[in-house]
């Protein structure tokens, strides 16, 4: 019992000082990009966003530029973005400067009807992706991969006006290089002076024994974690305003130094509303030109014929003509039997002539 529960403790002791063990790796969890830039995924939109945090550990500025892609359906929205990012950290004297890039996907489901414009009324929404960020600077340069995962509950009381409060974990693997100049030393102990030429050489191993004084490299992996509520003015179809609030930790869980960071957004649809959000007399009044669209994406399409060809005359079918059929094979009948021959009768005698009837009788004796 003791041998187990030995190694439970000591299994905890190692997870617990490999997540969080490392102060300088840890302090480099939370400070990737933001993830999401918008929870509306109404139709495809470019975002360009400023960020600002402040806390004990130092200032932090954010310039995002996003290019969000919307499903047919208006509930799938992937975003790409790229962020430029700097960190001016307390107590060092330079800045260090850092680029992130983001692909996210955000997954809404309405759950209260919307309005005329498509915009949910209420919704949930879920998000996850990665943003791998690296900052460098003179003395410290580190690199954090985290994987997010988060949710958001857009609510919108108006269909101008949206608040979603969110929240969101990351899972980051975390390499934190720290460079102290002042900490390479070279002791005299390691040092052969030539008689000769007088020349100074150091002992094998001397170089790498200052560098491991001057150069710190830490790895780890947090679970840094992340609130916040987004503010959003719909302007109308095509271009939106939104409004950052975030609250977030530099290390594992909410443990470390807190951040809290404002900003702000605009957000451009550069393509229309999905017909899928709008209501039905919405999507019947679409253009002839978004119908079109919509219509040629079917796969079918390259069968249908314009209202010309219609008019046109069927063109004549030419039929290949039929193949001969094959000759019927010959009939062969067999002979019929000779028939029995019957005796010949002479013909019947012809009728004997009639006798010529007599002359009259003729007067001798003249009359008187």
């Amino acid at each position: 019992m003791r041998i187990r529960v030995s190694a439970w403790l000591g299994l905890g002791a190692a997870v617990c000082t490999f997540a969080f063990g490392k102060a300088a790796s840890a302090e480099a969890a939370g400070t990737h990009a933001p993830s999401v830039s918008t929870y509306d995924t109404r139709a495809s939109s470019i975002v360009f966003a400023y960020r600002h945090g402040f806390s004990n550990a130092g200032s932090f500025n954010t310039f995002s530029y996003n290019a969000n892609f919307t499903s047919t359906t208006g509930r799938l929205s992937a975003q790409f973005g790229i962020h430029y990012v700097n960190f001016k950290q307390t107590g060092y004297d330079t800045r260090a400067h850092g680029v992130g890039g983001s692909g996210v996907a955000v997954l809404e489901y309405p759950v209260a009807g919307r309005w005329e414009d498509g915009v949910p009324k209420a919704a949930l929404a879920f998000h996850l992706g990665s943003v791998p960020t690296a900052y460098i600077s003179g003395e410290r340069n580190f690199l954090t991969i985290p994987f997010v995962l988060g949710f958001g509950v857009p609510l919108s009381p108006h269909k101008m006006v949206t608040f979603t409060p969110w929240y969101e974990l990351a899972i980051s693997a975390n390499v934190d290089t720290i460079v102290r100049p002042e900490g390479v030393t070279i002791d005299s102990s390691v040092v052969v002076i030539d008689p000769v030429t007088q020349t100074a050489s150091l002992k094998p191993g001397a170089v790498e024994a200052a560098l491991r004084q001057g150069v710190t490299i830490d790895v780890g992996v947090s679970v840094p974690m992340r609130a916040g509520l987004q503010g959003t003015l719909h302007l109308g179809r095509s271009a939106d305003v939104d409004l950052y609030g975030m609250l977030s930790t530099l290390g594992g869980a909410f443990s470390g130094e807190s951040v809290k960071t404002l900003g702000a957004a605009l957000t451009v649809r550069w393509d229309d509303i999905v017909p899928a959000v709008l209501p039905k007399a919405e999507a019947e009044a679409e253009s002839c030109e978004a119908t079109e669209r919509r219509f040629r994406a079917c796969p079918n399409s390259r069968h249908w014929l314009t209202p010309e060809q219609r008019g046109q005359a069927p063109a004549a079918v030419v039929e290949p003509a039929p193949a001969p059929a094959p000759a019927p094979a010959p009939i062969v009948t067999p002979p019929a039997p000779p028939a029995a021959s019957a005796p010949q009768t002479a013909p019947p005698p012809a009728p004997a002539p009639a006798p010529d009837a007599p002359p009259p009788p003729t007067d001798s004796f003249p009359a008187p």
